[in-house]
């Protein structure tokens, strides 16, 4: 076998940039802008822009992929081609100022998941772009065909070349002491994967399409991958999704959701096994493809009913999201792909097609699934809090308002949480659910009118003070409700706190220790401190969770919380939170070397069936050697 010579390497990688000139140059941006972000992320107070440079161009890599593919099909002169280019390049600006900068990225992420969106949109338009027109389902296939195998193949590739570029790197390093910067590895990776990785799958694209349609020669391999590992595994998640559908109709005992992920992945494992097996199918002797893609495309149609339900009741009880509504599209889109070809259809272009059409379409307007998101849980909370009188005249009930005069800390004289309380445990999740979701990916643009205060003004005014701000924390609390989820627990728990923690005097002591100790899930805490060459502990008795153990070389001396804990309870009762002088949370010891003085800050604990269990302490320790 004859190697390429380098004339022939450099010639065909020229001739590939002549091909795909936009495409490359695209690539080339996408790669300095990540190795500028690598090298100087540092130094740099905004890297927003930066990024939406590298992930826009990235989307240039495909759309222009893709273009001069239409292009070439078409036979577009110079002048359209040029037309074309510029109208892409303008799409691709367009995206660039879409995408969010520093100032709007504390509160949304829909640009980003529109772009994700657009992504998918591209990579669909070009698998079947060069064939927008006529019926030639064989030339299709080779075609993609074509894009699969040299996906793979420049994959292998690129990564072989990279691990040999930083096994290189590695022997300088080991065998001649030669500094290698860590950043360098991750520089070659993106040089690679984003560059060469593009040129190299390019480069082994047809000049031309117009034999494909006649080329009836197919991978046997691929047969034998589709026939033999995925057909297999499609047949055994059926199965398993047909038993589990069963029962749930059966049981009427609908799960939370997840059957319809697992549907819809299902459903695509399969959709791409009969895509690949699809010419085979026309060839003599593979009947039973034809067949089996048919009782394929009919058992779809129970499982996306199934998906209907159950994505329904979520909806039903909680509303649209961002990700029930891209369920319910992704069930239709199912619906019509599983009824077209059960009917003998053979267009297996318009798969593709009609995903790529209903992407784009349920990314703008007041369908889109941005929108219909938006107002399905603003119309929720808004019903929630009206239930259950938060709401009047369209304003917050007992709203905390927060003074300014601290920024970047606000604070309200008002009592914390003043509707706590007021909602079920259910629906308080709710509404600090909703409101997270809102956070992440809309803003608080739309529920800003139910209160009296500007919420975003005192957002702006701490984060203009270099002071990170939570926002869903800030506009939870806003409706006077705590800003976490409330859990359902056999424990009641109670907090002692010192109300002042005053100056101490510690002449009579030698040293002065923090201690911070809880125990949960069987974890407790310890706190280590050396003292003239020796290692000293105090942790929690493992055998009794309301005493400390004060360790010394192989001594130990056990310090006891419960009787003070007995007398504070008695004394201040069960509260949620109870504000006592610091005088009443103190403990005395001694030891062979030590006076210890123990005083407690704050101790949380829990209580069930007449029991109390310490979570938690914070305080000092006053130390003096005897």
């Amino acid at each position: 076998m004859k190697l390429p010579s380098i004339s022939y390497l450099l010639n065909k990688s020229k001739e590939s940039f002549l091909r795909f000139p936009a495409t490359l140059i695209s690539a080339l941006v996408s790669v300095c802008a990540a190795i500028f972000l690598i090298e100087y992320s540092n130094d740099i107070t905004n890297t927003f822009p930066y990024i939406n440079i590298l992930i826009t161009s990235a989307l240039g890599i495909p759309l222009f992929f893709g273009l001069s593919m239409f292009n070439s099909s078409q036979n577009f002169n110079r002048t359209k081609s040029a037309f074309s280019h510029l109208l892409c390049l303008a799409i691709l600006v367009i995206i660039y100022y879409t995408l969010p900068d520093s100032d709007t990225t504390h509160n949304t992420s829909i640009p980003y998941i529109r772009y994700g969106i657009f992504n998918v949109i591209v990579h669909l338009l070009v698998s079947f772009i060069p064939y927008l027109k006529g019926n030639a389902l064989n030339g299709f296939w080779n075609f993609n065909k074509i894009l699969f195998i040299r996906f793979w193949t420049s994959v292998l590739y690129s990564g072989f070349l990279y691990i040999g570029l930083i096994l290189a790197l590695s022997a300088l390093n080991l065998l001649f002491d030669v500094d290698i910067d860590n950043d360098l590895y991750f520089e070659f990776y993106v040089v690679i994967i984003g560059l060469f990785n593009t040129w190299f799958f390019v480069s082994g694209i047809p000049s031309s399409l117009k034999n494909l349609e006649n080329n009836h020669e197919y991978p046997n391999g691929l047969k034998i991958f589709a026939q033999y590992v995925l057909l297999p595994l499609l047949t055994l998640y059926l199965i398993i999704l047909y038993a589990y559908g069963t029962k749930i109709i059966v049981l009427w005992n609908w799960p939370k959701g997840i059957v319809s992920y697992l549907i819809s992945c299902v459903s695509v494992l399969g959709i791409l096994t009969v895509l690949l097996l699809y010419p085979y199918g026309q060839l003599k002797n593979n009947s039973w493809i034809k067949k089996f893609s048919r009782i394929f495309y009919f058992s779809l149609i129970p499982l996306v009913a199934i998906l209907f339900i159950a994505i329904g009741f979520r909806i039903g009880d909680y509303g649209f999201t961002i990700n029930r509504y891209v369920i319910v599209l992704l069930g239709v889109w199912l619906s019509f792909v599983a009824l077209y070809f059960s009917f003998g259809k053979k267009n297996i272009k318009l798969i593709p097609m009609s995903l790529a059409l209903i992407l784009a379409l349920m990314s703008f307007g007041p369908w889109s699934v941005f929108s219909v998101g938006e107002k399905s849980q603003i119309n929720r909370l808004v019903s929630i809090l009206e239930e259950n009188n938060l709401l009047q005249d369209g304003k917050v009930v007992n709203e905390v308002i927060w003074k300014t005069d601290k920024i970047p800390s606000l604070y309200s004289n008002e009592a914390s949480n003043p509707n706590d309380g007021v909602l079920v445990d259910s629906l308080h999740n709710e509404v600090v659910s909703i409101i997270n979701y809102l956070d992440k990916h809309h803003g608080f643009s739309g529920i800003s009118h139910l209160y009296a205060q500007n919420i975003d003004s005192l957002i702006v005014l701490c984060l203009d003070s270099n002071k990170y701000t939570d926002e869903s924390n800030i506009y939870t609390r806003s409706l006077g409700l705590s800003p976490y989820e409330k859990y359902s627990s056999h424990y009641d728990y109670y907090t002692f706190n010192v109300e002042d923690i005053i100056v101490t005097q510690v002449t009579s002591y030698d040293y002065v220790l923090d201690f911070d100790l809880s125990q949960y899930g069987g974890i407790l805490d310890r706190v280590d401190f050396e003292l003239n060459g020796e290692e000293y502990f105090i942790e929690f008795n493992p055998s009794d969770p309301n005493t400390l153990m004060f360790i010394e070389n192989s001594n130990s001396l056990e310090i006891s919380v419960e009787k003070m804990l007995s007398r504070l309870t008695n004394t201040y009762g069960f509260k949620s939170e109870s504000r006592i002088h610091q005088s009443e949370m103190e403990i005395e010891k001694k030891t062979s070397r030590f006076d210890i003085k123990m005083l407690f800050h704050s101790i949380d604990y829990k209580t069930s069936n007449d029991s109390t269990y310490i979570s938690s302490m914070h305080g000092k320790v006053l130390l003096k050697i005897r």
